[in-house]
């Protein structure tokens, strides 16, 4: 480091010449400067207030927050959390937060990672209008961080809220930047888990900037990996990086300030080329996504793109009463981004059967419901729905497009032995804000998540801890719950 020059002196020069490369250059053409992003998200994220947030965002985090814990604790079941538990628990590392599901305790850091692997592994977690499910890495880093401070409900959805404001504005900010390939769930919802845990912590808009920057070097996560138990590992380690993150930030741990903007920084590797849209972070404060767009909670354990095809086939069913025996043939119509990341045909495993649409298709009209159950190993080598299956088809339609209010088209023909056809053209999916689940329906959803890992009666006083979140001065006696028993 050159004499003269203290550290934070020496990064801010470093940051000036980095962002003289081609990302500015794509800003300046747009006419947008260089480095604006991240001003905002701090500023934002230091001042956001529990008690000026608008009373629907609060109300939709608390659904967030219901739908997201108790999908942990059913995650905490699969191969892949108990892999990554296993692992966790073998360190012996320090206790201070629980482990979902798991009935044990370790470091932060480590049991937001196995947290978010289990939010994630039953591919149960709500999703957002853009990129992918936004929760799965905030809530399991904000909860877990939260238990080993002894922080409050409030703090808790504050945070969260915070983390999720911030997600969603860069998820729309780069959704016509290309970035194909990379997982949003992974990259961008490390930048949303970080924010979270920084305002968590109290951190000041500078250390805010530094773990966001921090972050930046974090964040991965790769498509191609779908159908695999990485799938939820990139979750595991987006809400494990934004703990370490924010804690980095506050031990004075530093980072380019300039690394979302600036040459071979976050934009520029993640989305060479890609326009940006500078709007959504600069209307940060002014309006709220969760009260605008809303989460789309899921009725089913796969993908959210396959979601309106599957409620389309379950109405079909049995709206027309439709049996296996009548079926010749079925064709599902999909936009071309729903059939993107479905690349199994004839699934092998059960996590190969959440991307194959012939498979879910076979299931719905075969058991009138796609469940937990339906993503077995043994389930997939059903012989009943393997012969089914051969007899579905999905094609992409250029006609059929999604659209900014969440609209996830399908259209599912289903043409019977006797020549006759039935079709239904479904925009929404069960679940989305046009076609909402109904409070019971989220409890009903949380008990079948907790069974087996949490008995009726712990279900229930967790059920009760969640509905007054911002009552409880600690939250440490909801998430000794989410442990087990």
């Amino acid at each position: 480091m050159s004499e003269g020059l203290n550290r934070r002196q020496f990064f801010a020069a470093t940051a000036a010449f980095g962002t003289l490369g081609s990302f500015q250059s794509n800003s300046q053409q747009q006419g947008q400067p260089a480095g604006s992003f991240m001003p905002a998200l701090c500023k934002f994220t230091a001042g956001i207030r529990y008690d000026t947030i608008p009373p629907k965002a609060l109300e939709t985090a608390k659904t967030a927050i219901l739908d997201c814990l108790g999908v942990a604790v059913a995650g905490s079941r699969e191969e892949s959390a108990q892999i990554t538990g296993k692992m966790v628990r073998e360190e012996a590392a320090r206790e201070e937060a629980s482990v979902y599901g798991m009935r044990f305790k370790s470091s932060v850091v480590q049991a937001a990672f196995v947290n978010g692997t289990s939010a994630h592994a039953d591919d149960f977690d709500h999703s957002f209008v853009v990129g992918g499910q936004p929760s799965a890495s905030i809530i399991p880093a904000v909860f877990t961080l939260g238990e080993s401070l002894g922080a409050g409900g409030k703090q808790l959805i504050e945070a969260y809220i915070a983390g999720f404001e911030v997600m969603a504005a860069l998820m729309f900010a780069v959704q016509s930047a290309g970035g194909g390939g990379w997982h949003a769930n992974g990259t961008i919802g490390t930048f949303g888990a970080s924010a979270a845990c920084a305002k968590l912590l109290g951190l000041s808009e500078p250390q805010i900037e530094m773990a966001l920057a921090i972050a930046a070097s974090m964040a991965s996560g790769v498509t191609s990996n779908f159908g695999t138990m990485t799938k939820p590992l990139h979750v595991g380690q987006a809400a494990r990086n934004g703990v370490l993150s924010a804690r980095l930030a506050k031990a004075g741990f530093t980072a380019n300030a300039q690394t979302l903007e600036a040459r071979s920084g976050f934009f520029d590797c993640y989305y060479p080329g890609g326009k940006l849209d500078h709007t959504p972070v600069e209307d940060l404060g002014k309006m709220y996504s969760l009260e605008k767009n809303g989460i789309r909670i899921k009725p089913y354990p796969c993908g959210g793109l396959t979601h309106s095809a599957i409620y389309a086939t379950i109405r079909l069913r049995d709206e027309q009463h439709i049996t296996a025996s009548q079926i010749e043939h079925v064709d599902v119509f999909v936009p071309a981004d729903t059939a993107a990341p479905l690349v199994y045909r004839v699934p092998k495993t059960g996590l190969e059967g959440k991307f194959s649409m012939p498979y879910l298709i076979a299931r719905a009209l075969t058991d009138g419901n796609v469940t937990l159950d339906t993503f077995t190993d043994e389930a997939v080598r059903n012989k009943e729905v393997l012969q089914l299956l051969d007899r579905v088809e999905m094609k992409v339609d250029p006609k059929l497009q999604f659209t900014p209010d969440g609209n996830r088209p399908a259209i599912v023909t289903v043409k019977l032995n006797n020549g006759q056809t039935q079709t239904l053209d479904q925009k929404f999916a069960k679940g989305s804000v046009q076609l909402p689940m109904t409070r019971d329906e989220l409890a009903s959803k949380f008990r079948l998540c907790t069974r087996g890992n949490l008995s009726a009666a712990a279900a229930e006083r967790a059920l009760a801890y969640i509905g007054k979140l911002e009552t409880m001065s600690n939250v440490r006696p909801l998430t000794r719950l989410l442990a087990g028993s």
